[in-house]
């Protein structure tokens, strides 16, 4: 995967540091607007091309099979939807279990051969992200948590699954012979995480990893996938053919947030739950990319 291997690893890494140091010196409502603006573009539009990557997956399959997949991702996407309204407390726990595994994918398929180590192994590293941040952003975390499912969680909860998330990692990665040589450099880069989580508000933490180590190198290797090549011109491609249902994604948070009647501060829970809907088919989506290249 290029991302690991490439100079967009070490740009990444520079970021990082650039942005540990930057964010304290500004306002909160910039880092939070250039956040969403992040979030919003690079963000949502990763995974805007997925019936794109559906098409090229059943390439010279059955055409039903192709329709069906394209049917049962809109299902999905509505489900995940209706899930959230009326079941938001269980949705929420799906949404991160869903969400871990798909961003453990995207940072270690390229050295990881797929079985079921690798997928607990992807599961384990995107939850200790997710405990990582959810300790060192607690305060935030535990509203959005109580808005959506109306249970308040005690620190304790987030620091001890953090720390078995952790120690569980550290063991996997020190006694995995694919993964060991990775050890050093992935214990840096999540003390840089740890940063990162630190740093900023909740949103601006979610934001710069689904951005910056997800939803860009995710994108690069659509961009492969899809078209053989990363350049100006795939993307411009790539742009075309996800553009409806990127303004689509968006124009439809902006309806629900402005028309139906929600308090004040419910933006963060609305955010979070949106993106969910939208994340479990987008999953299995990249699964079946990353199994038709591999």
């Amino acid at each position: 995967m290029i991302f690991q291997t490439s100079k967009y690893y070490q740009i990444a890494i520079l970021i990082t540091f650039v942005f540990i140091v930057l964010v304290p010196l500004l306002s909160n409502g910039f880092v939070n607007f250039f956040s969403g603006f992040w979030v919003l573009t690079l963000g949502i539009l990763h995974g805007a091309n997925d019936l794109k990557i559906i098409s090229k997956s059943f390439k010279g399959e059955l055409n039903n099979l192709y329709f069906k997949s394209i049917v049962v991702y809109i299902l999905v996407v509505l489900l995940g939807v209706v899930f959230f309204f009326n079941l938001p407390g269980l949705a929420l726990i799906i949404f991160v279990l869903f969400s871990s595994y798909h961003f453990g994918e995207e940072h270690w398929e390229d050295r990881l051969s797929i079985s079921a180590s690798s997928f607990a192994l992807y599961s384990l590293y995107g939850a200790f992200i997710f405990f990582l941040m959810f300790t060192l952003q607690y305060v935030s975390v535990v509203k959005v948590i109580e808005k959506i499912s109306g249970y308040q969680l005690d620190f304790k909860f987030f620091l001890y699954t953090a720390i078995i998330l952790g120690g569980g990692l550290f063991t996997s990665m020190l006694f995995n012979s694919t993964m060991r040589p990775h050890l050093i450099k992935e214990c840096f880069l999540l003390l840089l995480m740890a940063g990162i989580f630190y740093v900023g508000s909740l949103f601006f933490a979610f934001a710069f990893y689904f951005v910056i180590w997800h939803s860009f190198p995710s994108l690069i290797n659509q961009l492969k996938f899809l078209y053989g090549t990363i350049n100006f011109k795939s993307f411009l491609k790539y742009f075309k053919h996800s553009v409806i249902y990127w303004l689509a994604s968006l124009i439809s948070l902006y309806l629900v947030y402005r028309y139906l009647d929600f308090e004040a501060d419910y933006f963060m829970p609305l955010f979070f739950s949106f993106l969910a809907a939208i994340t479990f088919p987008h999953t299995v989506v990249m699964g079946m990319m990353k199994h038709k290249n591999g």
